[in-house]
Order: C-alpha cells, then structure tokens, then sequence
C-alpha cells in the first residue's frame, strides 16, 4: 500500500477492527457505503450492538426531516429522508418508519432512515378513508418471525369499531383486515396465519368467525395509549401494560410543582401489568410473568412497546425495568451556579422498576424538545 491512495485496498482485518469500533449507527451505515470491500468487512451482526434512539414524532410534519436523539451518544441526529417528502411519519418499528401521503392517505411507503431504502406498500383498505391512522412494524428479530409485518389502525370518528389491518413487506397480495377488538391480544397468532397463509386466507377466517361470534364478544374496543394501556409482546405472550399518571397532577393539567434532577425519584407515576385489555382487569404480579423476566422495556406514547431481551448489548441498562419518556418540570444549573436557558420544563427520560415499584430519572433530554412533538423510541438499524 506505500504510495497508494487506494483506500478499497485497506487489509481487511483491519476494515473489520475499525468498523467494530463504531459505535453511532449513522457511522457504521456510511462506513458500509463507502465501497463493496468496506461494507464487506462489516459484520453482519454489527447492527445488534446499536442503542434506542428516541424519534420526535410530528404527524403534521411532510418535509422529510426527521429528528433523533441518541441517549448512548447524547447527540441530534437530523436526518433527511427523501421518501418522506409528502408524507406524514405514521408509525415505528423494526428500524422503519411508516409513511403516510399527506394527499392520498391510502398510499403508504416504508422506509429505513439510515440506508434511505424504501418499500412502497399496497394501497390501505378503504375502511382506511377519512380516518386518522397510525401503525407499527414487528421486528423478526423480536418475534422470530421470517419476515417485517406492517400493523396500521384506525378509529373512525362517530363509529364505535376501528379496523386493523396487517400487511407482510413486500407481499404483493396487499392487506388482510381485521376488527380492533379481536386483534391485539392475538398479534402472534394473527401474523403467524398471515404468513403461512397469506392475507385472504386470514381476512376470510376472521370475517367467519365474526359472523358466529359477532365483532366484539369477549374483546375490548382499544387503540394503542387508550386509558393508559401498552400492549407488550415478548417470548409469543401478550400482556398489557399500564402506564398511571398521578391524578392530581392530570387535573392541574400541568407539571408537578418542584425541581427534577437525574436520580431523584419520581412517585407522580407508576406502572401495572395486566392480562386484559379492560378497564377492570386484575393486575399481574411481575414473577408471575416469567417470560419478561430480565428484559428491558420501552415504553412510548400512543405505541406498542419494545421489549428487548437481556443480552450484553444493553449491559448499560436497567434489567426489570420500563423506560418512559416524561414532561416534568426542572431546574437547569449550570457549572458555575448560574440558571440555565430558563425554561421551567423539559423532557426527562425515566424507569420505572417493575420489582421494586420506584421510578426514578436517568437523565433530562437536552435541549428544547417540545411537549407537542413527544418522543417515540426507535431501534436503529441497517438490515431491514
């Protein structure tokens, strides 16, 4: 190599040791573009070792400017996506933001923010037209699934049932719906026809099975964050978890009176696990919930949860715990004694432990993020 400015012909042992010490995502994906013998010297599981960013959710945002934060990092991440351009960011999951035409809301686009790759998805369901919808992606690499399953949802205003529907990536038979209340507590078994079988096959059974039994016997009608409620999926189970805020600070309407800094304890909110999606449903002891045992949760708003398993990728985090975003108020100080930039209030990232019932901050999010536009957690990534 003396005298060469040829740097694809760096040895490859040495492409291998330089790429394991990158740490931030959006270095390893430009490390992996830079040419064949450097994305080959990429492992194939480097992208196991990325942390959760946390994404600001705009849904009235069309630009394709979409903003992450890196807690691992502490660091902004503006990323342009050109095909967001025109459409609103819908919902998360599996490293891939769904996208929503803001023109013709059954147009749909998939897309990795990182590598800018993008699957067009079928047109929506018309049961889809005129409502709000939102979505998610599963994760294969969370559920063991062979492939990314598209969820989009809705609740028509003046109806009193929503429509599910789910769509396997790149699965040109389109869209299997089915009916809100029979769908959340079944999302292992209904993908798993989904894939077998494909979508008519699942949209016919399930239509069938509506006829005998009627749409709601024995479910709840439910959208994701309704009264506090998360479903979480791990290990093929799906329980509900419940996010409660303290009802004194809800009435005021505001933050709780006082200053918040890392490690100070947080009694204003708690979290329940239960089996059921009802409003009377019976908490659930964390030990007898054997499968979420030594996982780390994330919890958004208005989304499913991320349920990651123990694993020396997340040796930094809290095992039994749930981490959650809060809007608290605070006292910023700088080094020198003196108020910082002012604002009484802020975002602070917090977890709650499900075993010793305390939640506590980890860190306040830096800068002005805004209450309006609340942070959803998002797992980078390049495989998908």
């Amino acid at each position: 190599m003396e005298g060469s400015l040829d740097w694809t012909r760096l040895p490859a042992l040495a492409l291998r040791l330089v790429s394991e010490r990158l740490a931030d995502p959006q270095d390893l994906v430009s490390f992996r573009a830079a040419c064949p013998a450097w994305r080959q010297a990429v492992a194939e599981d480097a992208h196991l070792r990325f942390q959760p960013w946390i994404v600001e959710s705009d849904h009235h945002d069309d630009s394709g400017n979409v903003l992450f934060y890196s807690p691992a990092s502490g660091d902004y991440h503006l990323i342009h996506v050109a095909a967001l351009e025109g459409r609103r960011v819908a919902g998360y999951g599996a490293g891939l933001l769904l996208g929503l035409d803001t023109d013709d809301e059954l147009s749909a686009v998939l897309v990795n923010p990182l590598t800018g790759e993008s699957t067009e998805a079928p047109r929506l369901p018309e049961c889809f037209h005129g409502t709000l919808t939102y979505g998610f992606a599963t994760d294969p690499g969370m559920t063991g699934e062979s492939e990314v399953v598209v969820v989009v949802y809705n609740r028509p205003a003046g109806q009193a049932r929503g429509h599910v529907a789910l769509w396997r990536r790149r699965d040109a038979a389109g869209w299997a719906t089915v009916h809100t209340e029979t769908f959340w507590m079944r999302m292992p078994q209904l993908r798993a026809r989904l894939l077998t079988h494909g979508p008519q096959v699942l949209e016919g059974e399930e239509a069938a099975i509506a006829a005998v039994n009627g749409h709601g016997h024995g479910h709840v009608e439910w959208v994701p964050g309704m009264r506090g409620a998360h479903v979480i999926e791990h290990g093929g189970q799906v329980r509900v978890l419940i996010r409660q805020e303290q009802p004194a600070a809800i009435a005021a309407g505001d933050a709780p009176e006082g200053p918040v800094s890392p490690g100070d304890p947080l009694p204003r909110l708690s979290f329940e696990l239960r089996n059921t999606l009802g409003a009377d449903g019976e908490a659930v002891d964390w030990a007898n919930a054997p499968e979420l045992h030594g996982t780390v949760i994330f919890q958004s708003p208005d989304s499913s949860c991320y349920v990651l398993p123990a694993s020396d990728r997340f040796a930094g985090l809290s095992r039994n715990c749930v981490y959650f975003l809060s809007w608290q108020r605070q006292e910023q100080v700088d080094e020198d004694g003196g108020v910082g930039d002012g604002n009484p209030f802020g975002y602070f990232l917090c977890k709650w432990d499900m075993i010793w019932r305390v939640a506590t901050v980890v860190e306040k999010v830096p800068g002005n993020w805004q209450r309006l536009k609340p942070g959803r957690w998002f797992l980078p990534t390049y495989k998908y």
